[in-house]
């Protein structure tokens, strides 16, 4: 059904094609779309056909990241994941491991983690809304990217990726008001050890 379409729609594209050409595409596009619910597909073709103004039908590739939108349409771009995660940041600076639970997945990743958050929160807000948010943007894109590429894959690619994906989670970023923490307490204990002698003291008096 979705090849006729394709071939009303575009018959100039079409004219030339063999009955081998015919049974290639057919056995293609079936093997692509096998998992995919029929009527969702030929809505995504729809679509690009009331919208593509270049002449040209469309390649699997244009019609599965259609899909994605069809099937996924609370994903968001980078402006809305950025805003939820001011949203968080205002409440980090106390509640970062609480807000940092709240976000969807795809923004976790992006974050990577809660000490992250509170770090943001005490940034300044001229750097926080140029800066930070633009280098969150497009790390966000990247990663928002990447998640639609993978819900179009067909599931036994999918399956495949998981068997030899061997990445590993990066460390969390150390808590950068605990470093300070711990220096001023290394410090003042140097301090105290040096006074001691000064006085003639040891430390275990």
């Amino acid at each position: 059904m979705i090849i006729r379409v394709l071939e009303a729609a575009y018959p100039m594209f079409y004219r030339n094609k063999t009955s081998d050409d015919r049974r290639d595409a057919l056995r293609l596009w079936y093997d692509m779309f096998e998992e995919d619910d029929g009527a969702l597909v030929g809505a995504a073709v729809k679509a690009y056909i009331a919208t593509n103004t270049s002449g040209f039908p469309p390649d699997i590739g244009q019609i599965k990241q259609r899909l994605v939108r069809l099937k996924r349409p609370d994903m968001l771009d980078e402006a809305q994941a950025w805003a939820i995660v001011s949203r968080a940041i205002q409440r980090s600076a106390y509640h970062s491991a609480e807000e940092f639970e709240k976000l969807p997945e795809v923004i976790k990743c992006v974050v990577s983690s809660p000490s992250m958050l509170k770090s943001w929160a005490m940034a300044d807000g001229d750097d926080l809304q140029t800066v930070i948010a633009s280098n969150f943007q497009r790390a966000y894109r990247a990663r928002a990217s990447e998640a639609a590429e993978r819900l179009a894959l067909p599931t036994d690619i999918k399956r495949l990726l998981e068997r030899t994906d061997y990445t590993r989670r990066l460390p969390e970023p150390e808590d950068q008001e605990e470093q300070k923490r711990h220096a001023i307490a290394l410090l003042q204990a140097e301090r105290d050890e040096y006074a001691a002698k000064i006085l003639g003291e040891s430390k275990e008096e």
